[in-house]
């Protein structure tokens, strides 16, 4: 019984030093041995509660449904004990690894008195995962020393993963001196203690992980030495940029981890949300991880981890505004509100009735010198001197009071001021960019006469396949379905920007981070501040996914947080991946097109209509009056 005591400080220590609550043993002990072994658990000597339960090996008939039947647990970590000296624990520890319980999930503590190299050769064909928590401990008699102590070697076991070639790694932790009254370190064994879990398994040398890859720019038919090859360029970023950007990262994590890597190629993401494809090959496990980023839907999430962003989706609809998008005579009249045209307008007539009366009252009320004219103007010619002034027009009839002049002077004064105004304004609007589409969304496009053309992506058909926005709905039935037979619907990238180049009005809907390396090549600096720009889908962020039960989880987002904290990420993505146009406007002289010329000729032509209309009518007017005088005489 006193070897239990020892075994009890023992495992209390480690479960303190783990901070771990619950352990369940699976021992071959006799009843009083387990009576004495859990008083010790519960003495005052130790302030920590540990919750335990004990499982007599020699009850149990078979080990299969281990863990439902056995290790059914809410908690982060269950400890599990196993008394190798039972002879049943052979067959327990077997189904463990049929089950794939040697993970993160449980504490392993293997109790044996075999040798190291005995324990290796009966644990080696286990399968055993990367983040497994797993040790074995030995009795080490021959450091005992006093008779009352015990001392423990512990031992670190793991496999970087025995499914794709890890072999199983034994690494001596410490040395532990126990007796009845506690428990103290006598040694280290290595130099384990100094890094953390994750920094002693970092190095992947004996596996090859399998990880699947997205092309879509080269047929999967081509040997895949070939589509590496595509992969690992550098030139030409615009084609299949969102796959070789991950395929680049994925590379960095293969250096980090010393590993070796077997590509699983796969022309899209998937056939369904988690069905076919890349991401179907990380679900059904035969791949580790996705080199390509994907989206990280509802769906997806139940099979799959997203360890960590690395990418960004936007898809749009780019095109120019065509040519008929409608005259814009109203930016004449954007310089001032309705009511300030309104007063002006007042100001000018009541200056023009206050000339009638300086003019009058000159002509009738004054001496001859006084003067200006031999006439009395019109109550119309003193109204065209003040609509004159307004337009910085100066004027043939100046009154000669002092009170007539001084009507001139604030005339000329109020237009000077609102004249200056108003031509800033209307320069600066000419002199921005021209017009743009009233089109701002994915419901007006779609109701709108354009005609639309789409890059043929994997990801954008699906979209279209499962959206249920009722705008993506209306656009599929008044633009796809109506140009289905049509073998422009579908154009590569180079092509659909080359047609909204040439042919305003046209519609392209292409991904972002491929088709503005097109843009930028074929469109000047003032084309692209034209272009009018509606999203096609809400932006989205990719991530790198895992199986949700991967082994490799918590190893792969360390090593990717590191190329993340690093900048080696932000690098990598501003090479391969363009998320918006630079506009710059100073860098060209904008000319001011028909749309704003138009209503002014327009009003010019109109103006000269009623003229000619007018001038007619007077003439009429004035041969009927000299008819009617001849007829009188």
């Amino acid at each position: 019984m006193q070897l239990q005591v020892q075994l009890a400080n023992f495992l209390m220590d480690n479960l303190v030093q783990s901070r771990i609550g619950f352990i369940l043993f699976f021992h071959c002990w006799q009843p009083d041995e387990i009576r004495d072994f859990a008083q010790q658990f519960m003495k005052p000597l130790h302030p920590h509660l540990i919750y335990h339960q004990f499982q007599q090996m020699h009850q149990v008939r078979d080990w299969q449904d281990l863990e439902l039947r056995f290790l059914d647990h809410l908690q982060p970590t269950l400890a599990i004990y196993v008394d190798m000296k039972c002879h049943k624990a052979a067959a327990l520890l077997e189904e463990a690894s049929r089950e794939q319980l040697y993970n993160q999930h449980y504490h392993w503590l293997l109790h044996g008195n075999v040798s190291a190299i005995d324990f290796y050769n009966f644990f080696a064909p286990f399968n055993i995962s990367i983040d497994a928590d797993v040790s074995y401990l030995k009795e080490e008699p021959e450091y005992t020393y006093s008779n009352s102590s015990v001392v423990y070697a512990s031992f670190d076991v793991y496999s970087n993963g025995r499914i794709i070639g890890g072999q199983l790694n034994m690494t001596a932790n410490y040395a532990m001196g126990c007796d009845l009254s506690g428990c103290e370190r006598k040694r280290y064994l290595s130099t384990l203690h100094l890094r953390s879990k994750y920094r002693h398994r970092e190095q992947l040398t004996d596996v090859v992980l399998r990880v699947a890859t997205v092309v879509t720019q080269r047929p999967l038919s081509c040997p895949d030495d070939q589509l590496i090859l595509f992969l690992s360029q550098e030139n030409d970023t615009h084609i299949d940029s969102l796959a070789r950007f991950g395929f680049h990262l994925t590379l960095i994590l293969r250096d980090l981890l010393h590993c070796q890597m077997k590509f699983i190629f796969s022309d899209s993401w998937s056939k369904s949300d988690v069905v076919g494809g890349a991401v179907g090959a990380v679900v059904d496990q035969t791949a580790d991880i996705t080199a390509t980023p994907s989206l990280a839907t509802e769906g997806r999430l139940k099979y799959l981890s997203a360890i960590i962003e690395t990418g960004f989706f936007r898809s749009v609809c780019i095109f120019r505004t065509p040519h008929n998008a409608g005259l814009r005579g109203d930016v004449f009249l954007q310089p001032f509100s309705p009511l300030v045209w309104y007063l002006f307008a007042g100001v000018l007539s009541l200056i023009g009735l206050l000339l009638w009366v300086t003019f009058y009252m000159e002509c009738k009320r004054m001496t001859w010198r006084w003067r200006p004219l031999d006439y009395l103007p019109s109550l119309l010619s003193t109204f065209l001197i003040s609509f004159g002034a307004a337009c910085i027009q100066s004027s043939a009839l100046i009154p000669r009071s002092n009170g007539g002049r001084l009507i001139y002077f604030a005339l000329f004064l109020i237009s000077f001021i609102m004249y200056n105004y108003y031509t800033s304004v209307v320069v600066s609007s000419l002199l921005s960019s021209p017009v743009k589409s009233k089109i701002r969304t994915m419901q007006q496009l779609a109701e709108s006469q354009l005609t639309v053309g789409l890059e043929p992506l994997p990801f954008t058909k699906a979209y279209l396949n499962y959206s249920k926005r009722p705008d993506i709905q209306l656009f599929i039935k008044r633009k796809i379905e109506s140009q289905s037979q049509s073998h422009d619907l579908w154009l590569p990238a180079e092509e659909g920007v080359l047609r909204v180049r040439d042919n305003p009005g046209y519609v392209y809907v292409f991904e972002t981070s491929s088709g503005y390396a097109y843009v930028e090549r074929f469109f000047t600096a003032q084309e692209i501040c034209d272009l009018n720009e509606i999203l096609f889908r809400p932006e989205q962020l990719f991530y790198t996914h895992l199986h949700r039960n991967s082994t490799y989880k918590e190893l792969f987002r360390l090593r990717l947080l590191r190329v993340l904290e690093t900048g080696v990420y932000r690098k990598q993505r501003s090479y391969w991946v363009h998320m918006k146009l630079h506009c710059v406007a100073q860098n060209f002289v904008i000319t001011v097109g028909m749309e704003y010329v138009a209503p002014l000729l327009l009003m010019l032509i109109f103006g000269y209509i009623l003229v000619v209309f007018i001038l007619l009518l007077e003439l009429a007017w004035h041969r009927y009056l000299t008819r009617n005088k001849r007829l009188t005489l």
